[in-house]
């Protein structure tokens, strides 16, 4: 699986979904791979929320995960798949990340855990939820 910033909060917010599905996954032995936006949008989410969560805590948490780095051939991925959003007139909306985390699961042949289904299932990649 490829986790999703929504995932990251939902699990630091004790969702117990959100738990249950990272329980099941580990489970499994499924891979969870961190996209390095993911990272930026975790850092940024928790600044802007005024949250309780510490920097120290944000990164605790990420730590247990394998990066996945944009590279060329994200870039070019995550490009490729907000073109042809747009020329089916369905890229309103969704962010350079999110192509950039949809470019990943393309690539890696997985899901995006999220719980931002729309602008993904738009990418047209695989979707998990909890």
């Amino acid at each position: 699986m490829i986790i999703d910033s929504s995932y990251l909060f939902d699990l630091m917010a004790e969702d117990p979904d959100a738990f249950e599905k990272g329980s099941e996954l580990v489970e499994r032995g499924e891979m969870q791979w961190l996209p390095t936006p993911v990272v930026a949008e975790t850092y940024y989410g928790v600044a802007t929320a005024r949250s309780d969560t510490t920097e120290a805590e944000v990164r605790n948490r990420l730590l247990g995960y394998p990066r996945v780095d944009v590279d060329e051939e994200v870039a070019r991925t995550a490009g490729t798949l907000q073109a042809e959003a747009a020329d089916r007139g369905q890229s309103g909306g969704i962010s350079m990340n999110d192509a950039y985390i949809a470019a990943m699961a393309e690539i890696l042949d997985d899901a995006v855990l999220t719980d931002n289904v729309r602008d993904f299932e738009l990418l047209g990649v695989a979707v998990g939820t909890y």
